[in-house]
């Protein structure tokens, strides 16, 4: 029993460690269990885990040090913000979360791809940070899209009907956030509608991201990876050459 005990604590140690790990575990956690008609406590618990996924793409991440300062000082204010959020959902407070937070995943995302892109080996790390910065995308357009709809509202209805964004920004940060995942994957049902430029202009914008990110690197992944197993090859080939010759 405490052998199969050890062996637990040394996975969830491994996994702890690894990087991406525990940011990528809590980015699909923040989506699936995204505050829809909740308020309260379930609203506190899921800015309980906001609020470490921020702290985790700071330090669950393979960032330049430069990066990381920058990272950190953006984190302070999104952090404070969110929180204070609870006491007051004014016009500025709503505002001041989406530019914070949307612009500190922008950094993080971008240090992220960053790192995965240029690091010359594939493999499940890098996989890893290339989803995290995947998720980090849709969550910036979604803080676009609600920032968008609090500053001109009427930018964007669900199933033809106007949002009222303060009285509940919770619900409809989830619905903001099922929509920019629906609009980078390109899928388009139809029942969240951008109706103005502005807001038109984000959507067709993301969706041409979405398009992009898949196809530049799963290019550069498979481009890695194939020179990387002909390098392997050719050097095989060369090891029995010279070991064919030492044996003549």
């Amino acid at each position: 029993m405490k052998h199969f005990l050890k062996q637990i604590r040394h996975k969830i140690h491994r996994f702890a460690a690894g990087h991406y790990n525990l940011l990528l575990s809590l980015l699909f956690l923040l989506f699936l269990f995204r505050p829809y008609q909740h308020e309260g406590f379930y609203v506190g618990i899921w800015k309980i885990f906001l609020t470490a996924a921020l702290m985790l793409a700071i330090f669950n991440v393979h960032h330049q040090r430069a990066v990381k300062i920058i990272a950190s000082i953006l984190a302070i204010p999104a952090v404070l913000f969110t929180w204070y959020s609870i006491f007051d959902q004014n016009e500025f407070i709503i505002s001041a979360i989406c530019v914070s937070n949307a612009l500190f995943m922008a950094v993080c995302a971008a240090s992220i791809l960053y790192d995965v892109v240029l690091r010359a080996r594939v493999t499940v790390e890098t996989l890893r940070g290339v989803v995290s910065a995947y998720f980090l995308i849709a969550f910036i357009f979604a803080y676009l899209y609600l920032l968008i709809e609090a500053i001109n509202p009427g930018s964007i209805t669900i199933h033809d009907q106007v949002l009222d964004v303060f009285a509940n920004p919770h619900y409809y940060f989830s619905l903001m956030l099922y929509y920019s995942f629906v609009t980078l994957l390109t899928i388009g049902y139809g029942d969240i509608v951008s109706i103005r430029d502005i807001s038109q202009t984000a959507c067709v914008i993301e969706g041409i991201i979405g398009q992009f990110y898949i196809a530049i690197l799963v290019a550069r992944l498979v481009s890695v990876y194939s020179f990387f197993s002909d390098k392997r090859l050719l050097q095989n080939i060369e090891q029995d050459i010279h070991e064919g010759k030492k044996g003549s």
